[in-house]
């Protein structure tokens, strides 16, 4: 097996990552505002399908709250933790061959996602979350544009990697 030799990260990876940001910040900005923290706004409302509100949030910890300390202990090294796992997915990206269109995308994806998130824990002390679904008795958690990016990120690497492997 030959090893792969670091090659230059396509533009459109770069953009695609700075759309992200830019989306995820923006998007974060207009919430904040247009609405109070915990006054839910209603945007879709059904019986049948899920019921989409928009619920100002902070949150200071990781996922779903974990990590999530009164002191704001966890600020700095989720920061850094931050930093360094965006650094090894940018190498990884530099090095993805360009038959591998899925897997570039997904990272990108990712790296856009956690750099989003990273900006408002180190401009904040917190992350901006809003979207909420949620039907009938159940409930999801609040998320925001970055969550999305790292999700479907998420979702294309592990995909792709499948395919690679079969």
């Amino acid at each position: 097996m030959q090893p792969r030799t670091p090659s230059r990260v396509s533009f459109r990876w770069i953009w695609l990552i700075t759309v992200i940001v830019l989306l995820d910040q923006g998007t974060k900005q207009l919430v904040v505002g247009l609405l109070e923290p915990d006054r839910p706004m209603i945007i879709f409302s059904s019986t049948v399908l899920p019921t989409i509100d928009f619920v100002l949030s902070y949150n200071k910890g990781i996922s779903f709250s974990f990590l999530r300390f009164a002191d704001n202990a966890q600020r700095w090294p989720l920061v850094g933790l931050s930093l360094l796992a965006c650094g090894l997915l940018a190498w990884w990206l530099r090095r993805v061959p360009p038959s591998q269109p899925m897997l570039a995308a997904g990272l990108a994806l990712i790296i856009g996602g956690a750099f989003g998130n990273m900006l408002d824990r180190a401009r904040i002390g917190s992350v901006i979350d809003f979207v909420h679904l949620s039907y009938q008795a159940w409930s999801f958690a609040i998320f925001n544009v970055a969550d999305t990016a790292i999700t479907l990120g998420a979702v294309a690497t592990v995909v792709s990697l499948c395919l690679e492997a079969a």
